[in-house]
């Protein structure tokens, strides 16, 4: 049996609903014989939501880029909650000027814009259709906190702060997509999840693909696929790079 781990957004899912449909069919094809997990920095209601009335369902989902490993049943494989200083965080990202901020735990999501746009009001949107309980305070989150998700105005101002985040040793793992920075608990990382589920489904062969900086982890780890899309870092970490999820799994299924 083999296990391919995929990325969600810019990887597996496209708003262009074509190519999201494409990788759907190839990805219901794969799982007859074999097993597909859905690696992503989001939460699992978000991404659940995406596969609404399409027929198909993960084997395995890992979200806040592997705080939280599940199974097709909802049954929970690993956890580790983000236990850093909210305070110190917060003040610092104020001082950097960033685009906007969420605090996320199961239940509760806290969002700050510093600068009001028409993102930040999508994003409040879908945390309504999504039926999220947002508060004014992120103090009033009670549960264990997964992770802070920090909007930047620019990828390249993105990995810039996420070095000066590291710097302050805050006792988390932090990561890069795009213009964003996930900060989560200090042993989460979408390898360490692959692994989690590669152990609990004790597959022979183990795939992945992703397109962004919080995969080069699992790129390096395991036999690798990213898309043309990708940016050319990213390309130098994969072991193939192809079109699409449906392509990487035409490949994977003749091997």
């Amino acid at each position: 049996m083999k296990l391919l781990a995929s990325d969600f957004d810019g990887t597996f899912y496209f708003k262009n609903r074509k190519l999201f449909l494409k990788n759907l069919i190839a990805a219901r094809t794969f799982q007859k014989k074999n097993v597909i997990a859905i690696v992503t920095g989001r939460d699992a209601a978000s991404v659940m939501h995406k596969f609404e009335n399409t027929g198909f369902q993960p084997d395995y989902l890992a979200v806040y880029n592997g705080g939280r490993v599940l199974d097709s049943k909802g049954q929970l494989l690993y956890k580790d909650p983000l236990k850093i200083d909210l305070d110190r965080l917060y003040e610092t990202l104020v001082q950097e000027n960033v685009s906007q901020m969420s605090i996320l735990s199961l239940t509760k999501v806290f969002h700050k814009s510093f600068h009001f746009d028409i993102h930040d009001w999508l994003y409040m949107m879908n945390n309504r259709s999504l039926k999220r309980n947002v508060v004014e305070d992120y103090h009033e989150i009670e549960d264990d906190i997964y992770m802070c998700s920090i909007s930047c105005e620019s990828e390249e101002k993105a990995l810039l702060l996420s070095e000066k985040l590291k710097g302050m040793k805050l006792g988390c793992s932090i990561y890069v997509n795009k213009s964003y920075i996930d900060i989560v608990g200090e042993h989460a990382s979408k390898e360490h999840a692959v692994e989690v589920i590669a152990i609990h489904t004790q597959a022979d062969e183990v795939f992945v693909i992703g397109d962004s900086y919080n995969d080069v982890g699992m790129l390096r780890q395991f036999e690798s696929y990213t898309v043309e899309s990708a940016n050319e870092a990213i390309k130098k970490e994969a072991d193939h790079i192809v079109e699409s999820v449906e392509a990487a799994i035409e490949d994977i299924q003749v091997r």
